[in-house]
């Protein structure tokens, strides 16, 4: 039997290190891995700094870099997409634009995350196209944002595709080991839109632990912040991003504030990166550290590993609703618990929301279906509509503007 062949789009300075953590992670003697992206020179760089950092650990791996998308991809049992359209000049305008109206920017969420799908699913169009021509049975395990509507889009392609982030799971175990229990010992429910998911019914050793970290701000130290009035009014704890995003007063209760710049100091240790393994390939770049990246570790190579016959892995799934939600749209793609083994994905349906957790998702689910539309029609009009659409107070000449700097795609 051949070895299988994972493919890796994207993913800059960081890819190595997803080479590492499947090298790692996934138990088979034999893997090929293939690197690409839009620049062949660092693809170069990386493809040898990262084969020579896994040959330790699993010596019978190759990796190379590839010479297009298609050779990248011909055959592969999993493509791994870890592309931002525009680099992160694009993620600096995403963040930065919407904060002129007294928004917080994101590039997955609120009017930045709408310009980000704007820009990004019509590239992802010819990267689906050629990836579903010469590996029509592939494995997508997506990544890009903004993840609900990139991993719409790739289904809507006939593609196999699972959309992963970690946040859920770190979310709860930080929970969990702030209240001194385990994840053996704990109950819980999930449910929601990537970044905007929520939990409920969380319970461990015979206590309500969003209660208590909502009441008790010590049981809470160093743990994901429970806001206690949203707690009350939701009957369910968000993830952060809500409070960063979505409800800013609540972020400023529990003291959260983004800090600007994020994209030019990523850029900037990019460089270094490229620069470190181009002139010592295959050594430890302390600079590494200043950019976790749990995501890879913690979601994609545990999910790559139980996909391909390795252990079973519990975490959460992005994927087509159906009937997962009732209280949803079928066709809207949410983020649920899910069990992930050689035999497939198997998604756990929470069972009703929490009716003001409800109420919110479908609001959000509105502007995302917009949102959607637009950018596949690339439609002005139903672009406008996703902004108005989201629960954020925007007064409609705002929208307008908002609509107009969402549209730009050349943002030297």
């Amino acid at each position: 039997m051949a070895s299988p062949i994972v493919t890796i789009v994207g993913g800059g300075a960081f890819a190595p290190r997803l080479c590492e953590a499947l090298a790692r992670t996934v138990e088979l003697p034999e893997v090929e891995l293939r690197l690409w992206a839009r620049r062949a020179d660092r693809v170069r760089t990386l493809a040898e700094h990262g084969a020579r950092r896994i040959a330790a650990v699993r010596p019978g791996w190759t990796l190379r870099a590839a010479a297009s998308l298609e050779d990248a991809s011909a055959g592969s049992a999993v493509v791994i997409l870890l592309v931002r359209v525009g680099g992160l000049e694009a993620r600096a305008w995403d963040e930065t634009f919407p904060r002129r109206y007294g928004l917080a920017g994101d590039e997955g969420l609120g009017p930045g995350g709408i310009a980000n799908a704007w820009r990004t699913l019509p590239e992802l169009r010819r990267i689906a196209r050629i990836v579903q021509r010469v590996a029509p049975r592939v494995l997508v395990i997506n990544l890009m944002a903004p993840l609900g509507l990139t991993t719409r889009f790739l289904l809507e392609q006939g593609l196999d595709t699972l959309g992963l982030c970690e946040l859920p799971m770190s979310t709860l175990e930080g929970w969990l080991a702030a209240t001194s229990h385990s994840a053996a010992e704990a109950t819980w429910r999930y449910a929601g839109l990537n970044h905007l998911g929520w939990f409920w019914d969380v319970r461990a050793g015979g206590e309500d632990i969003l209660r208590r970290l909502a009441a008790d701000s010590t049981a809470g130290s160093g743990a994901p912040p429970v806001d206690g009035p949203t707690l009350a009014r939701f009957h369910a704890a968000p993830l952060r991003y809500f409070y960063d995003v979505v409800d800013r007063e609540a972020g400023r209760r529990l003291g959260l504030e983004r800090s600007p710049g994020r994209p030019r100091q990523l850029s900037e240790l990019a460089d270094v990166l490229l620069r470190r393994f181009a002139e010592t390939p295959g050594c430890a770049a302390p600079e590494e550290a200043a950019r976790p990246t749990p995501w890879l570790d913690r979601a994609v190579a545990p999910v790559v590993s139980a996909l391909l016959g390795g252990p079973p892995h519990d975490g959460f799934v992005n994927l087509r609703n159906g009937t997962l939600l009732p209280e949803l749209p079928a066709e809207l793609v949410v983020e649920v618990a899910a069990s992930f083994s050689r035999s497939g994905t198997r998604p756990v349906a929470p069972g009703p929301l929490p009716a003001p957790v409800a109420d919110f998702l479908r609001s959000m689910g509105r502007s995302e279906m917009l949102a959607y539309l637009a950018a596949g029609k690339q439609d002005p009009a139903l672009l406008a509509d996703a902004i108005r659409a989201l629960p954020l107070a925007i007064g409609e000449a705002d929208v307008q503007a908002l609509a107009e700097l969402a549209q730009r795609t050349e943002l030297a």
